[in-house]
């Protein structure tokens, strides 16, 4: 074997080390596709049913564990009271704003933001969610309601 042939054997053997030190990575990425945001729109669709009904207990289950670490659940819960209170019961909603990525593969996930209009009865809200795919589900991580009804004077 004359060097110039050993110098390519070698060669190809050190790149073929170094491709297998090297984490291969194949992913690929989905933006804004309506699936996304429909499956989305399936968890926030529940979770304003069961505010409609004031059944805030059954919303926990959709919120992600993360959320929970940041907000306990008598403060959401208080969210809710005093959301209803103020600005009243919840008279209809549509989706205004919303993102989705979702990345399949090595390096799988999926984040969702998803921004309603709420018409409550007495003032109406931005309410805002962030949701991502914990264990092939898609759960809510993160949750804020926007109006100036918070800040009205109560009648007296």
């Amino acid at each position: 074997m004359n060097t110039a042939s050993q110098f390519k054997t070698f060669t190809f053997f050190l790149c073929l080390i170094c491709f297998s030190f090297t984490g291969c990575h194949f992913n690929s990425r989905n933006i804004n596709s309506d699936e996304d945001k429909n499956d989305a729109e399936k968890i926030t669709k529940e979770f304003y049913d069961l505010l409609k009904k004031a059944d805030y207990v059954k919303t926990y289950k959709l919120f992600g564990k993360n959320f929970f670490v940041a907000t306990d659940t008598s403060k959401l819960n208080d969210l809710f009271i005093t959301t209803n209170e103020k600005l009243g019961p919840i008279e209809s909603m549509e989706l205004g704003e919303w993102e989705t990525i979702v990345v399949t593969g090595t390096d799988a996930k999926s984040d969702y933001a998803l921004q309603y209009i709420v018409k409550h009865e007495k003032f109406e809200a931005k309410e805002t969610f962030r949701l991502t795919k914990e264990n092939g589900q898609i759960k809510i991580v993160g949750y804020n309601v926007n109006s100036d009804g918070f800040f009205a004077r109560d009648k007296k």
